[in-house]
């Protein structure tokens, strides 16, 4: 029960509405079609944010993001692993939990947290949490034989082979989470509860060459979606990749193995976030009994998204593609309308910065993001904000599990900067590639303009937009800019 952060003293009828969030890990937009439950209870009950957007699409950049609101060129969590990420790269002491335990709430962590924690670094309470059950380790990327560090005591549940039904990793998170509801709903002071869970991503390599499973679903769920058609976008192993960078060009099409193997991926993702889908159920019927549901805001997304055959990738994200940097988020809560929709262009920057709103609360250094809270109210809203897209680091040379948290040796991330608005797509790589994808006309980003005469300024002004972001703090990363150049000869 450690927190590093002053708690004020809560007024004993302070009313100010709770918040939980909801993180999966690596779920595209798509994925939602696999989970009616939080359809029905947040998209239908809230808000859907359509053009919802990472900065930089892998885990533990993107938590870290949620946490500070910065982009990652500000907080300098520059991928999973030391030295340039991981838990210990990031700055504890003034982040979201301590501010929002300062302002008087009551913070709870459940589930997974940042790259490194309790192996790179003890598995400690982090500030600002007043109650933690976070998951340690590389045992986070195992549905069974994981532990959890209960608030300074860890717990070990189940062996990594089990299948005992009741230690199914989303299920714990899931009743932590119900018993904390239980617990806080009563009290005199608003809560805040993060739980993150591991699914839909794949299970570490160990537990994958044992059990011939990407990732495995609830014993309940085995077999439950074996007739789940997998996607085939107009990106699905695209055919002429002679406009891409050479991270891509090397790539051959994909063949029937490849292709079953992302078919196998898919259904075992689709199965493993069926728990979630019950989970966010028992979350939200365990607010509606406890009587605070209608002062209670519900958040839902993910870290990053998920490539699944897109441009010829099998799997993995960090590619600043649609597929690896789209997530879904959803959000209900008092004052925000049923069923609706905002096609605004918005980023996990914003989601601290929609918290703190939320409860009043006050950030000690600068963020880069804006609060929600208007778009979600009336989702008509429009701006010219642009995003920014960035990557950095370093990563897993082959043979290293960058998926469960093993560290080898390590080399430079593959590095880009890109701006995104609601039109354009520009990219720039270090070593001097670029992609420019116009998607309006090209949303699938099959046909880079790079190299098209007729897009000079359109990539001159997008150059000029990005390099300013590239090195944003607070109220500049939050600008709008005017419009882009259209192509010449073009009406549209």
């Amino acid at each position: 029960m450690a927190s590093s952060a002053a708690a004020a003293p809560a007024h004993p009828r302070d009313t100010r509405p709770n918040v939980v969030v909801v993180m999966t890990d690596d779920q595209t937009v798509g994925d939602l079609r696999s989970m009616a439950l939080t359809r029905g209870l947040l998209a239908g009950g809230g808000v859907t944010f359509k053009r919802s957007y990472v900065s930089y699409p892998v885990c533990c950049p993107s938590r870290a993001t949620y946490l500070s609101g910065q982009y990652a060129h500000n907080h300098r969590v520059l991928g999973n692993y030391a030295p340039s990420g991981g838990y210990a790269r990031f700055d504890k002491r003034e982040d979201l939990p301590v501010w929002l335990s300062r302002a008087g709430y009551y913070t709870i962590h459940v589930g997974r947290y940042l790259n490194g924690y309790g192996s790179d670094t003890p598995a400690d309470v982090p500030p600002g949490w007043r109650e933690w059950y976070g998951a340690v380790g590389t045992s986070s990327y195992r549905m069974w034989g994981y532990t959890l560090n209960e608030n300074g005591r860890r717990h070990t549940y189940g062996a990594p082979l089990s299948d005992d039904p009741s230690l199914y990793q989303t299920d714990v998170l899931r009743d932590r989470a119900l018993g904390v509801i239980r617990r806080r709903s009563g009290g005199g002071r608003p809560f805040f509860l993060s739980i993150a869970f591991l699914a839909p991503h794949l299970e570490g390599s160990a537990i994958r060459s044992l059990t011939e499973e990407a990732v495995r679903p609830a014993p309940r769920h085995d077999g439950l979606l074996g007739r789940a058609r997998l996607p085939r976008p107009r990106s699905f192993n695209e055919r002429d990749v002679s406009d891409k960078p050479r991270p891509i060009r090397r790539r051959r099409r994909l063949d029937a193995d490849d292709l079953t193997g992302i078919r196998d991926r898919y259904e075992q993702r689709q199965e493993s976030l069926l728990a979630v889908d019950e989970a966010v159920r028992s979350i939200v019927g365990e607010l509606d009994r406890d009587g605070v549901l209608d002062r209670t805001y519900v958040l839902l997304t993910s870290d990053n998204g998920f490539m699944q055959g897109e441009h010829r990738v099998p799997s993995g994200k960090v590619l600043p593609y649609d597929p690896s940097t789209r997530v879904p988020l959803l959000l209900r809560g008092p004052g925000l309308p049923a069923g609706g929709v905002s096609n605004e262009l918005v980023g996990n920057i914003d989601l601290a910065p929609t918290i703190l709103e939320i409860a009043g609360a006050t950030p000690e250094k600068l963020v880069d993001g804006r609060s929600l809270l208007p778009l979600a109210r009336n989702p008509g809203l429009r701006s010219a904000r642009p995003l920014l897209h960035e990557t950095g680091g370093r990563r897993f040379v082959p043979g290293g599990d960058v998926d469960a948290g093993e560290a080898p040796t390590t080399r430079r991330q593959l590095t880009y900067r890109a701006v995104r608005t609601r039109r354009w797509l520009w990219i720039e790589y270090r070593g001097g590639a670029h992609e420019l994808y116009d998607l309006v006309r090209d949303p699938a980003e099959l046909r880079s303009r790079q190299a098209d005469p007729r897009y000079r300024r359109t990539r001159t002004a997008l150059h000029r937009v990005l390099h300013c972001l590239a090195h944003c703090r607070g109220d500049g990363c939050r600008a709008e800019i005017g419009p882009i150049p259209r192509p010449a000869g073009r009406r549209r």
